[in-house]
């Protein structure tokens, strides 16, 4: 059975003047993340590594006021992303960097849209807490339907997909034996970045990458890395997924759906898999005590952006049994944000 932490005990109450400090920091907030926003989607990030050193040379080469760069830029300073020196001259730090096009670990697109309508939805959070998926009250659509209409903000998308979880990649590979399989289906894998460092690090595994066209279209590109000898498939999870592999994996797409759908996807892997098969959920569960992370912050984001949730170990056992599954183990990686989730089929005899 496992094994549900108790919550602590809340710390002593701080001083009145502690507690004021503290909720106008958490009401602000926003905006530093707005602030964070604007530098990168304006490109002035970019231009300062280009070089760029003073307001008054960033304003004039994006039409921009420069004592309103000038504050911005001094309001950066306070949170990492620039530092200020005589002269109001200014330099990215390694973090500020990291909004730039050309860093590895660029993450542009993502500071850009989580000040686009990944923002906006919270605004619509108390009807949302009403019932309702806040992304489609705001754009009409569901997400992925809205990204298949809108190609360039599908492609921004999936760029900000890469930013966020491409750190997780070798944590994952280095958490779990994948070498045991002889076929793996990586089930709404995109453009087959996490296959493609499995097949790297465990040659002697078959592949197949199962996603909607676009995805298979993106992985042919090459623009998840090399996928050799891997079995490409085009189709929909809610209707069916290739047959007969021994490993599935489920890389953050759960936690996009609620239990409903989840157990339309679940159903059809375990009428797929072999008898000894493993299912390998790439999520981070919810700690059932007060552990920090931020999964319980995700878990609003994904309600407000597509219905879906994160969940906790307990809530994952329940949805699995439903789909004739069972939770196996819960495995740490080298990367906060994920955990290997192995899941194998309710009657499967102990390894």
């Amino acid at each position: 059975m496992l094994k549900v932490e108790s919550v602590k005990s809340p710390k002593a109450a701080a001083d009145p003047a502690s507690l004021h400090k503290k909720m106008m920091q958490l009401l602000s907030s926003l905006w530093v993340t707005h602030a964070i926003g604007s530098f990168a989607r304006l490109g002035l990030a970019d231009a300062m590594e280009a070089g760029g050193d003073s307001a008054e040379a960033l304003a004039k080469a994006h039409g921009l006021v420069p004592d309103r760069v000038y504050r911005l830029l001094r309001a950066l300073s306070t949170c990492g992303i620039v530092t200020e020196s005589a002269g109001e001259r200014f330099a990215l730090t390694p973090l500020g960097r990291m909004l730039t096009s050309s860093a590895p670990n660029s993450m542009k697109t993502s500071a850009e849209l989580l000040t686009e309508y990944n923002g906006e939805i919270w605004s619509k959070l108390d009807g949302a807490l009403a019932g309702g998926i806040a992304f489609e009250a705001l754009k009409g659509k569901e997400l992925f339907d809205w990204l298949h209409a809108n190609p360039k903000e599908g492609a921004r998308f999936q760029r900000m997909m890469v930013e966020v979880h491409s750190p997780e990649t070798p944590a994952i590979v280095s958490a779990y034996d994948f070498g045991q399989f002889k076929r793996i289906v990586d089930v709404g894998g995109g453009h087959g970045m996490l296959l493609s460092a499995i097949l790297a690090a465990h040659p002697g595994v078959q592949g197949t990458l199962f996603d909607l066209q676009e995805g298979i279209d993106a992985a042919r590109r090459g623009e998840g890395g090399p996928l050799p000898g891997v079995s490409f498939i085009a189709g929909n999870v809610f209707e069916s997924v290739p047959e007969g592999a021994d490993g599935y994996l489920f890389r953050h797409l759960l936690h996009d759906y609620d239990d409903d759908d989840c157990l339309k996807m679940l159903r059809n892997v375990r009428r797929a898999m072999k008898p000894d098969a493993r299912v390998l959920v790439l999520e981070k569960t919810v700690p059932t005590d007060d552990t920090p992370g931020p999964g319980r912050w995700l878990d609003l984001h994904v309600m407000l952006l597509t219905g879906g949730r994160e969940r906790t170990a307990p809530e994952y056992q329940a949805l699995f049994g439903k789909a004739g599954l069972k939770l196996n183990r819960v495995l740490p990686t080298a990367h906060p944000a994920v955990e290997v989730i192995e899941v194998v089929a309710a009657d499967a005899r102990p390894a």
